[in-house]
């Protein structure tokens, strides 16, 4: 059989029916076996090298790739690997349900990334090719093509951009692992909470805030911002999430006293969770439909409840977060850095530590790690006052 083979040389069929073939190409002096095999019902063979000279290691490779392959096509996927900008296009049509969940502009943006950077580099190579090192050459390629250094806050937002791609294409069966994409860490530093005097001085003037409203549309803006800041701070919710937090995403709980609790279930960068809302959501929450019902006939549970008499979610408190929290006179911390609508995340978290809450069920709540809670809160938890108390109790010896 192997004189019928002359451009090979050790033509070796391994099941003596043409399926799974070892040879060494007889234009190449090299003693690496290459590997040929004919999966039932696809067209065409797979080519591969085995990148070894070792007999042994060359069949093995060979054996359990043919029945790789095998089962994928048996299970209807992919045998041949696509390319990652075939991939890529195949990603980009299945984001109907991001389109809704989250922005336009936001999934049009991961897109419009991917298509400037990451195809001119990865597009043409096989997406079951690209392993960590090929990954991390893209990334230097990505840094010295760019005009001017992209921050590595830049750089992680496209990892995961690039995470969900090859997440997609495992669930296609292109891949059997997303490669590791290692991006190096920035100096991490606390992040910006409102203090507990402050925040009293800012729920306080929002009561003010709101009363001297100047018109209709001014009053509704400002009540908005008012139960926007107040839930934020009490709950702990991401400004993405609380932006698609509907009706009909609330629900209740009972503590073991028997009292109240709101949940909300909310979509965000980690997927779905539950919520378990401070005490005080409630009112908050039942302000907010009282308001909405006096604008609509019936509440549509599928509308957001941070919407436009439109009933279209409202896309960003951030300007008139900074208003008034300016004329309350805590926009900046005492690091002089300005405070924005995530601080309120910050300040739920700063507040529940204070209170004892243990971090595992804090971040739990918050959608986060452990190591994360203790990386940004864990001076401040050191400097509260309980804390203090607790680890230098002295009972005399």
């Amino acid at each position: 059989m192997a004189d019928n083979h002359t451009h090979y040389r050790d033509y070796r069929d391994l099941r003596g029916d043409g399926r799974i073939v070892l040879y060494r190409r007889a234009d190449n002096q090299g003693l690496n076996w290459s590997v040929r095999l004919k999966i039932p019902t696809t067209v065409g063979y797979v080519v591969k090298s085995a990148k070894t000279a070792d007999d042994f290691e060359a069949r093995r490779f060979a054996e359990d790739l043919y029945y790789q392959l095998e089962g994928r096509a048996r299970r209807g996927e992919s045998v041949k690997s696509p390319t990652f900008k075939h991939v890529f296009e195949e990603w980009k049509k299945s984001l109907g349900l991001d389109r809704k969940i989250r922005s336009e502009k936001y999934t049009e943006g991961n897109i419009r990334k991917m298509e400037i950077w990451a195809l001119p580099h990865l597009g043409n190579q096989p997406v079951e090719a690209i392993k960590r090192d090929a990954v991390a050459e893209y990334l230097q390629w990505r840094v010295d093509q760019a005009k001017k250094t992209p921050a590595i806050s830049t750089l992680r937002n496209e990892r995961t951009v690039l995470n969900q791609i090859f997440r997609f294409a495992k669930r296609k069966g292109y891949i059997s692992d997303p490669p590791v994409i290692a991006i190096p860490s920035s100096r991490q530093n606390s992040r910006p909470d409102i203090s507990e005097t402050e925040w009293r001085t800012l729920y306080t003037y929002l009561r003010k805030y709101v009363k001297e409203a100047q018109d209709k549309r001014r009053h509704r803006e400002r009540f908005y911002l008012q139960h926007y800041i107040l839930i934020l701070a009490n709950s702990g919710i991401r400004v993405g999430e609380a932006r698609h937090l509907r009706w009909r995403d609330i629900s209740s709980t009972k503590t073991l006293s028997g009292q109240k609790r709101l949940i909300f279930t909310v979509r965000g960068k980690t997927g779905e969770r539950e919520v378990v809302c401070n005490e005080t959501v409630d009112r908050y929450v039942e302000r907010l439909r009282n308001f909405r019902s006096e604008e609509v006939e019936t509440l549509n549970l599928e509308e957001p409840i941070f919407c436009h008499p439109n009933g279209r979610p409202i896309g960003s408190f951030k300007k008139g977060f900074e208003q008034v929290l300016n004329e309350a006179g805590v926009l900046r911390g005492s690091d002089g850095k300005k405070r924005v609508p995530y601080s309120l995340r910050h300040t739920y978290a700063t507040m529940r530590i204070s209170e004892g809450v243990s971090v595992f069920q804090l971040a739990a709540n918050m959608g986060t790690s452990v190591e994360m809670i203790e990386s940004f809160y864990g001076k401040k938890r050191m400097r509260d006052p309980k804390m203090a108390t607790e680890v230098t109790k002295f009972r005399g010896r």
